[in-house]
């Protein structure tokens, strides 16, 4: 997966894109808002966005509406805009008048995917980087969007549902039905040559 950095403080920028390349992604920097955009505009590969709040020109808020009104496109057709983890210095105070909360406080009502209090905390962020991953779609090589975050979801489920409700058979029925899928992936795996 590539990961875009965006902060205009070089020392942070360059300290989060070698996390990210210690969880194993790709990662690219830009140190301002429009730099970031031009990176979205010519680089397809971008799924997430880890960006700052506050930045100079254009804020973590403005690149994140900008990039949804981007229309990039791969042979497969038009993609989805990036995700985006927004970061910040900042903590909500209650009755705060203050212009950059209220900046936060618009990013979580715009949808932004999450929002990461520095320091960020390293395992929050690698969790939240791999559910960001699980969302993300998937093509298939005939160009048909398969969406496995929702099926994983609702597997997942289903496994606490049987472990709430201490059903010991269910949990060995799903156990050879998942065991029984599993052989047949690997075997597809082997015939499409990729083992």
């Amino acid at each position: 997966m590539k990961i875009l950095i965006v902060d205009d403080v070089g020392y942070s920028c360059h300290f989060h894109a070698r996390l990210i390349e210690k969880f194993g992604h790709v990662a690219c920097t830009a140190t301002s808002g429009f730099e970031a955009l031009n990176c979205l505009k010519t680089d397809n590969d971008i799924n997430i966005v880890i960006t700052d709040l506050m930045m100079r020109g254009m804020d973590g808020v403005d690149l994140y509406q900008e990039a949804q009104k981007l229309e990039r496109y791969t042979d497969e057709g038009q993609l989805d805009p990036p995700q985006f983890i927004l970061m910040t210095a900042l903590r909500l105070e209650k009755n705060s008048q203050d212009k950059d909360v209220h900046r936060l406080k618009l990013a979580k009502e715009m949808g932004i995917s999450k929002v990461m209090f520095k320091p960020l905390d390293q395992v929050e962020l690698e969790d939240a980087i791999k559910e960001l991953v699980a969302k993300a779609p998937v093509t298939s090589s005939n160009g048909k969007r398969l969406d496995l975050y929702k099926t994983t979801q609702e597997l997942k489920e289903t496994v606490k549902e049987i472990i709430d409700s201490g059903n010991s058979d269910a949990a060995e029925k799903v156990i050879g039905c998942l065991n029984a899928e599993v052989s047949t992936l690997e075997k597809f795996i082997e015939t499409v040559g990729i083992v």
